[in-house]
């Protein structure tokens, strides 16, 4: 059990699920809990629609039976003389409402998971921004990603909204956004809007992201009602004119209406978001802890929320379906006690003891009373205290990264979806690593795909000119002069920093347009054919791009699939590892039976060196994202096993692992980081 996990364990008093894999697969199987909720709350809304507007309908077409049910008060005629046509017509004008607003959330995603972002009234963060609290959020963003073995994710930015929020959200964790509010950018410092941000790579890690889509699209449509009736009261009854005023008082009155019976919606949705989210935001605040290890830094973040005067409030109407997903409550801390049951996240004060048992939660909440009365003083000085220190950090940027500790592959493979404060110090260092002309050119469209085709153009000038007229026979003449300006710098930065150019690389890359991503496919796959082989290098760089780019789409996304079914495919991959990493046959054939025996699957068979050419295994690698969450633990455990059956671990053997792991989607942190650079051979 990870430290994260062993600290919930410990603060909940109930077992806790051990590994990634776990709870990826946990998160799959709670939709049918939630589906179950779901259908509780339309069958809610609807028998509350029909308890309001039939005694209407009734006064309107039988005024004497509606008078007869008022004195003596018999509501029970009413429904009792109210016709069949008049609940069918009510229940299916409710059951389109509700649809209606299910479908116009599906409606936006259809688009990309980024419509979430500007449903809420958001901007993507440009990468080459240059406001520097921006410039903040994006390098937390990428150190984080560094650390955990992700892409770096697009970053959103509601510039509208005051209160101190955040949320992640995607269909898989190759296709995550993380969207951060104005207010927790302007008032939250750097480790307190770290601490924010682990917590939301958390969500991405443990697979709520998921979770939480599904519960997005059911919820916007039993919460659609009560929003459509509280906009049209705010709408109708504010004004100057009171002409105006009172000819809408019809419509302000319908709005009411909506609302009362959408209320029920209401009640319903906050239960079902509380059911999903309260366990998970203790579990990702606890992640959070030991992707940092700065407590302090969350539950100060915590109590600015709770004694800003906004807090998390995120006004935009679609908030309410969304408020599982929040890093904080958008309810006021002073809310009356009852209405805790409904609320979506567990309190503050509570949230804070779980971070730090040591302090209670009043010490912080005094301190942060403190911080934001001394607010405007302290900025000034920040501000210069930040500039000195990136002053002196870019006068010592470290020459080489030095790994902190040695660890075996097995274990990389148990760390997946689990980074340590020693992965983000890690990807700190690299990212002061990296030349300033490669980050300017990672910031923008073509500089980006010109630093990955820099990482495939070859050192022999023959064969570099071969590629370079390839790309330029395809209208990339500027991309290809880009990319070989910057193929030095890549050679000089080594092949173990590939993989974190990519990931650098993968959010501008995303963001460009279908025609422009087609175009860059296109320069990708011409830059490797032009050097007549297709070398494990290169088929791995070109996997993990396509994977990073959302190129995994189209996979068998059933998720249930056993290790059995594809026996075929898992010995082509455990054949290609073991020959990747091994010439002698004697040596091969032990590291293929080695991973074999850790499938538990019996009558693998090790496929010839000539019949494992990775252009042959695409179809393989297709076919195994359809093995269910803990199917794929066992499927990288035996691979892991494969690469170190010889106790060396290759760069090529490494390159291979990661590849499967992010085609997989078990995002694995960075082995620069994590193995001895002496068993790192190319």
């Amino acid at each position: 059990m990870s430290e994260a996990r062993a600290r919930q364990a410990a603060a909940t008093g109930r077992a806790v699920p051990a590994s990634f894999f776990t709870l990826q697969e946990r998160a799959r199987r709670a939709s049918f809990r939630l589906l179950l909720l779901y259908a509780a709350a339309i069958a809610a809304i609807v028998a509350c629609a029909i308890l309001i507007v039939i005694p209407a309908y009734m006064a309107t077409v039988s005024f004497g039976t509606f008078v007869d049910a008022l004195w003596p008060f018999r509501p029970g005629l009413l429904y009792a003389k109210a016709p069949w046509a008049a609940y069918l017509g009510i229940g299916a004008v409710t059951l389109g409402a509700i649809a209606l607003g299910s479908v116009e959330v599906l409606a936006h995603l259809s688009l990309g998971e980024a419509q979430l972002a500007y449903m809420l009234g958001g901007r993507r963060i440009a990468a080459s921004s240059g406001i520097e609290q921006e410039r903040r959020l994006l390098n937390i963003v990428e150190e984080m990603s560094i650390a955990s073995g992700l892409g770096v994710p697009p970053v959103y930015l509601l510039n509208r909204e005051e209160g101190i929020n955040a949320f992640a959200a995607g269909r898989s964790t190759n296709q995550a956004i993380i969207v951060v509010t104005l207010g927790a950018l302007q008032r939250l410092e750097r480790d307190e809007l770290q601490a924010v941000v682990a917590h939301e790579f958390a969500h991405i890690l443990n697979g709520d992201i998921m979770l939480n889509l599904r519960a997005a699209y059911a919820l916007q449509g039993v919460v659609f009602l009560s929003a459509i009736g509280r906009f049209m009261m705010r709408y109708y009854l504010t004004g100057t004119d009171e002409g105006r005023r009172f000819v809408h008082l019809p419509l302000a009155a319908a709005g009411a209406g909506l609302f009362a019976v959408g209320s029920i919606g209401l009640v319903f949705a906050r239960l079902i978001q509380s059911t999903i989210a309260r366990e998970r935001e203790y579990l990702a605040d606890a992640c959070a802890l030991q992707y940092t290890r700065n407590g302090d830094a969350l539950c100060g973040a915590l109590s600015r929320i709770a004694l800003d005067d906004v807090g998390g409030r995120i006004r935009n109407w679609h908030a309410d379906s969304l408020a599982h997903m929040l890093f904080a409550s958008m309810t006021p801390a002073d809310r009356p006690r009852w209405a805790a049951w409904f609320d979506t996240h567990p309190p503050v004060a509570e949230r804070i003891r779980r971070a730090n048992p040591h302090a209670g939660a009043g010490h912080f909440l005094d301190r942060a009373a403190r911080a934001v009365r001394d607010e405007r003083k302290r900025a000034l000085a920040q501000a210069a205290e930040r500039r000195d220190e990136a002053d002196r950090a870019a006068s010592k940027a470290p020459a080489t990264i030095v790994p902190a500790r040695l660890t075996s592959v097995a274990a990389l493979i148990a760390s997946i979806g689990e980074p340590t404060a020693e992965h983000c110090a890690h990807a700190a260092g690299v990212l002061a690593y990296l030349p300033a002309r490669l980050r300017e050119a990672l910031q923008e469209s073509e500089g980006a795909q010109a630093a990955v085709l820099g990482l495939l153009l070859d050192e022999d000038p023959q064969v570099g000119a071969r590629q370079a007229a390839a790309l330029e026979s395809l209208g990339g003449t500027a991309i290809a002069r880009r990319a070989a300006d910057l193929a030095p710098r890549l050679r000089e930065l080594g092949r173990p920093y590939r993989l974190t150019i990519v990931a650098l690389a993968a959010p501008v890359l995303r963001g460009t347009d279908e025609a422009a991503s087609s175009r860059f496919r296109t320069l990708l796959a011409a830059a490797i054919d032009a050097d007549t082989r297709l070398t494990i290098g290169e088929f791995a760089l070109r996997n993990v791009v396509e994977a990073q780019l959302g190129g995994n789409r189209t996979r068998i996304r059933t998720a249930h699939g056993r290790c059995a079914n594809f026996r075929k495919e898992i010995g082509q991959v455990l054949s290609l590892l073991a020959h990747a990493g091994h010439a002698a046959e004697l040596e091969v054939r032990q590291a293929f039976e080695r991973g074999a025996l850790a499938t538990g699957l019996e009558g693998l068979a090790l496929d010839a060196r000539s019949s494992v050419a990775p252009a042959t295994l695409n179809q393989a690698l297709c076919a195994l994202s359809g093995l269910a969450m803990q199917e794929r633990e066992t499927l990288l455990r035996a691979a892991a096993e494969a690469v170190a059956a010889d106790g060396n671990v290759r760069l090529v053997e490494h390159e291979l692992l990661r590849m499967l792991a992010c085609m997989l989607e078990c995002p694995m942190p960075p082995a620069i980081s994590a193995l001895d650079p002496r068993l790192l051979r190319a």
